[in-house]
């Protein structure tokens, strides 16, 4: 007598969907945990002014992917298609929970630059701004 088998498909759920994009780390900044949205263009300004300032001595802008999803953000370096992943090469640069994503602001004046302030879990009341660039606008 032979077994009875069933082939279950396996749809995505909502906790699996991630997205992922192609951007440039532009460069970060600890910032107070109160921070206001109205403070953060000066800040993403003053972190682009940094990155601009650096780059003439070394480039600090860094090509990264960046993974959202429910369960999590992560940022890691994007060594490109013509390196293969190796885990002891390629770490995240950050990870953390979607509820730790504290405040998001984007340029309608330049639309390729977006930023996102990070509440860190710690209780030194600190978060980071990360400001990226997107090669396309529409991302």
């Amino acid at each position: 007598m032979e077994p009875i088998t069933f082939k279950v498909k396996k749809y995505q759920t909502p906790s699996d969907f991630s997205a992922s994009f192609s951007l440039q780390l532009v460069g970060s900044l600890p910032v107070h945990s109160l921070t206001t949205m109205s403070m953060l263009p000066w800040i993403v300004a003053e972190i682009r002014t940094l990155s601009t300032k650096s780059s003439k001595e070394e480039p600090s802008v860094s090509q990264i992917r960046l993974y959202v999803s429910p369960a999590g953000l992560r940022c890691e370096p994007d060594t490109g298609k013509i390196q293969q992943w190796d885990p002891l090469i390629c770490s995240s640069l950050f990870e953390y929970k979607p509820q730790h994503v504290h405040k998001l602001i984007h340029n309608s004046h330049d639309p390729s630059y977006f930023a996102c302030l990070i509440k860190d879990g710690a209780a030194n009341q600190q978060s980071i701004c990360y400001v990226f660039k997107a090669d396309d606008q529409t991302q």
